[in-house]
């Protein structure tokens, strides 16, 4: 008998102060949403891959994992889209997000009534800015913009160093190309060994440039 009171009393008290036990998602407690979980509480799940460290003006690719229970989605009357904008801050719906657009489109294939869902898409986009932005993620219904999950979790940390390092190598691989064209035409041995000499060079600049690229861009990354 102690032990039910005790359990009624903590459960009154959670339900009077208004939060959510310890342990919660913070999106719970902070009255946003909360961490994507398939279970009957949130049906729907959000999974994002991307990396956490971009380049500007170049492609930064992600991947939305959609997951849902068995008729989660029967109430939608139009096609569902999946939206993801890089922001400095999300908005209430992806319209409503201005940034860099990574994916807009219908999921697919759509959702059938009564069954359980999975499904993936993938797109890019080219950061515009530098600094730490939000991955915002948007799974709406098609014209009127209603909303079966949202995902804020993720950030990606566009670098300066990043971009000026790997743009040096491009510039290195692109001279390391010009080279072996020059030495692919060339004619006369004397003009062949040094054309050699250059490409020789070139590749181990272009292999520094690539390792201090790396080291400033972390793994995910494409060089």
């Amino acid at each position: 008998m102690r032990a039910a009171a005790a359990v009624t009393a903590l459960v009154a008290a959670i339900a009077l102060a208004g939060g959510a036990p310890a342990g919660a998602p913070a999106g719970a407690r902070a009255g946003g949403p909360a961490v994507a979980v398939a279970d009957s509480f949130t049906p729907v799940t959000l999974t994002v891959t991307i990396a956490p460290v971009a380049r500007r003006h170049r492609p930064l690719k992600v991947t939305v994992g959609v997951t849902a229970d068995a008729g989660a989605l029967d109430d939608a009357t139009a096609p569902l889209r999946i939206g993801v904008t890089l922001a400095t801050e999300c908005g209430g719906s992806f319209p409503y997000t201005p940034g860099t657009v990574l994916l807009d489109d219908q999921l697919a294939p759509q959702p059938f009534t009564g069954q359980a869902y999975s499904a993936q898409a993938t797109g890019s986009g080219k950061p515009a800015s530098y600094g730490v932005q939000t991955v915002c993620v948007f799974l709406e219904e098609e014209g009127d913009d209603r909303q079966f999950a949202t995902d804020t979790s993720n950030q990606v940390d566009v670098l300066k160093p990043c971009t000026t390092r790997a743009d040096r190598y491009d510039a290195a691989r692109g001279a390391v190309a010009r080279a072996e064209r020059r030495l692919r035409r060339a004619h006369g041995g004397t003009a062949r060994v040094r054309l050699r000499r250059l490409v020789s060079e070139r590749r181990a600049a272009a292999r520094a440039h690539r390792r201090a690229a790396r080291k400033a861009c972390g793994p995910g990354v494409p060089l």
